[in-house]
């Protein structure tokens, strides 16, 4: 599956724009995930920055090559909706995916995109468990309104650059 983006060039221009890939781990960022693990009764949510390399979580241990870890975290942002795994392991191309397949072992997993005020799609807001689950409509919208508080977060950077 092709998990690279026909506008891929502008997308990480724009992400770029924002300084966040490869910045020390964000206090507003970390407690964003964690409301949204509380909220969402999941044991991990992350907050993802896609760049063509690397998705970008900003804690060092948990960032991963996009190579590993794609078909998941960067399918959000191709699709530019929301993606959800209920039973991962029935999914039959990501049967060999390391987080699946691997010793960590990944049942459900869904997304929503972090989507910038022009338009690209540069990251995720993501929940995952090691066991199967339901995704209902009402936590879709609720994993949707993170990323627009993410998106309000970093447009917040770009207007501390320009007062700068």
């Amino acid at each position: 599956m092709d998990i690279i983006a026909p506008d891929e060039k502008e997308r990480i221009e724009n992400l770029n724009k924002y300084k966040i890939i490869y910045t020390k781990s964000e206090p507003v960022f970390d407690q964003l995930a964690a409301i949204t693990a509380t909220m969402l009764n999941t044991p991990v949510a992350m907050i993802n920055f896609i760049d063509r390399n690397t998705v970008w979580t900003g804690r060092t241990e948990n960032n991963m090559n996009n190579d590993d870890s794609t078909n998941l975290c960067s399918l959000a942002v191709l699709k530019g909706s929301e993606n959800a795994f209920q039973n991962a392991t029935k999914e039959l191309f990501l049967i060999s995916n390391p987080l699946i397949a691997g010793e960590y072992g990944l049942k459900f997993y869904a997304a929503a995109p972090i989507t910038t005020d022009d338009g690209f799609h540069v990251g995720s807001v993501c929940i995952v468990d090691k066991q199967h689950r339901s995704f209902s409509e009402v936590e879709r919208q609720k994993l949707e309104w993170v990323a627009s508080m993410v998106r309000l977060e970093m447009n917040k950077r770009i207007a501390l650059h320009a007062c700068a």
